[in-house]
């Protein structure tokens, strides 16, 4: 974690809605569009704006202390998922319980703005460069641009349209690729997810050479890991598993000590290949990823209001794996038993805890961890078995040298399944993967440790609940919009 300075441009040139306003990039800021157009520092300054607003609080929706940027998102998910639970009623209560999907919630506000928002300042960057021309000055920022419009897109994807597979017609989401006043209607997922692997694919070319100052910046690699994840999603089970190769190729794994150090320092994390910078300048405090998740900081939500892991997913884990070292395993037991005045019921994460002694932690969008277990399905779906035995071990024996992998065919996909839920737990991938692969929400079990009435809830897969609602305030100001059910 270091102090970094860019120049906070996306929250000043686009606001929220589809209306004339939101769509405006006649910026009344201190450059104008022919300093964009002829400087590939404005241009870069501009791009940097939107990395700072991925984890600036407030800007997507000001009334919820859970509107953090796209760390918010990914932790809004797995909320949603099995794996995850409120131990009591706070903020992501209302992902938590799915009452947060519905249009008149600011949570679909949060989403839709967190991307759409930046959406629109990316493209402010894109057109400039189309216009005056791709240079070696300006093609590595070219190549961001591209790769971070079409992830969003994607994310946005994922939240308000059903799935890829199957629903090629379906209504999914607007697609904006250029600078544009006028609201548009939504595109089929077809549409949508060739507009999504467009960016990226082109975003590749531009981004080679380019070495990047910090893990905030998107580079070629973080482009092929957003590509593993689009092409996993669309079923292209050989493309996701050689671009999730590529992504985490080089990449040192942690050490034990490393991966049950907090999660909290971006450049000290060997895996982290992507994520937000937090500084004493950009901490937003209790409006934080570490206020809510850090259920040892006295002064956070979490530690009131605790974030608790599954106790399936906890039992399923052996003796012999250190990663169920991150979570309490008795209730009032070590290292935090009224430590500090906190005191943590069994089941409770002790994964993220923020150590950077009030800077404020940094958030960690995603780890080439992910890539094995993207590349263990792909080629297990693929055909390959055996490649996929290999990658899985590989990773899993670092976390339980006593590992083995004994499974075949659909098996061997609950497999890999598991150890990737186990891996990512808290980092936003478990809800959406069980969108993908068709899996019900199921929290009312004998034995239940999802203890609030609101959130011990049973839904099967392929419901509507699945799929967010577009905001009210986007059908209000947008004609060409239509509603999820």
């Amino acid at each position: 974690m270091k102090k970094i300075f860019g120049i906070l441009f996306c929250s000043t040139i686009i606001l929220t809605g589809c209306s004339k306003d939101y769509l405006d990039t006649d910026l009344k800021s201190t450059i104008n569009q022919e300093q964009i157009d002829s400087s590939p520092a404005a241009l870069q300054g501009l791009v940097n704006g939107v990395y700072t607003s991925l984890h600036t609080y407030g800007l997507s929706e000001s009334s919820t202390h859970e509107a953090w940027g796209h760390k918010a998102v990914l932790s809004a998910m797995d909320m949603m998922s099995n794996d995850m639970l409120n131990n009591r009623a706070s903020w992501f209560s209302a992902f938590y319980n799915y009452t947060g999907r519905i249009q008149t919630s600011v949570r679909t506000t949060m989403i839709w703005n967190t991307y759409f928002q930046q959406i629109r300042a990316i493209n402010t960057v894109i057109a400039s460069i189309e216009k005056t021309g791709v240079t070696p000055q300006n093609k590595a920022i070219y190549g961001q641009a591209l790769a971070l419009r079409g992830y969003m897109h994607f994310m946005l994807a994922r939240v308000f349209g059903p799935t890829y597979v199957g629903h090629l017609n379906a209504d999914c989401i607007p697609v904006y690729t250029e600078v544009t006043l006028v609201g548009k209607t939504r595109s089929n997922v077809d549409t949508v997810y060739k507009q999504i692997v467009k960016d990226l694919t082109s975003s590749l070319p531009y981004l080679v050479g380019y070495t990047r100052e910090n893990k905030e910046k998107v580079d070629t690699r973080v482009a092929k890991a957003f590509l593993a994840e689009v092409y996993l999603e669309m079923g292209n089970y050989a493309g996701a598993a050689t671009m999730a190769h590529d992504a985490r190729t080089g990449i040192t794994q942690p050490t034990q000590a490393q991966w049950l150090d907090g999660f909290y320092d971006l450049e000290a994390s060997p895996d982290a290949i992507w994520g937000g910078i937090i500084s004493e300048a950009t901490t937003s405090f209790v409006a934080s990823f570490f206020a809510h998740f850090d259920n040892t900081d006295p002064n956070g939500y979490a530690v009131v209001f605790n974030k608790l892991i599954d106790r399936r997913l906890y039992d399923a884990m052996p003796a012999t794996d250190y990663r169920k070292k991150a979570f309490q395993s008795a209730n009032n037991a070590a290292p935090y038993n009224g430590v500090d005045g906190v005191s943590l019921p069994k089941y409770a994460s002790l994964k993220f805890i923020d150590k950077s002694i009030g800077q404020g932690g940094d958030y960690i969008y995603m780890r080439a961890s992910e890539m094995y277990y993207i590349e263990a399905e792909g080629l297990a779906k693929s055909g390959n078995e055996a490649g996929a035995k290999a990658v899985l071990a590989e990773i899993t024996q670092l976390r339980n040298p006593a590992y083995t992998v004994t499974a075949s065919g659909s098996a061997l996909i609950d497999e890999i399944i598991l150890q990737k839920r186990i891996e990512l737990w808290g980092e936003g991938y478990a809800w959406t993967d069980m969108k993908r692969l068709g899996v019900g929400l199921l929290r009312d079990y004998p034995g239940t440790n999802h203890n609030l009435a609101a959130g011990r809830i049973n839904i099967p897969a392929g419901d509507l609940r699945f799929t967010f609602q577009v905001p009210q305030a986007e059908i209000l100001a947008n004609p060409n919009v239509t509603q999820n059910p």
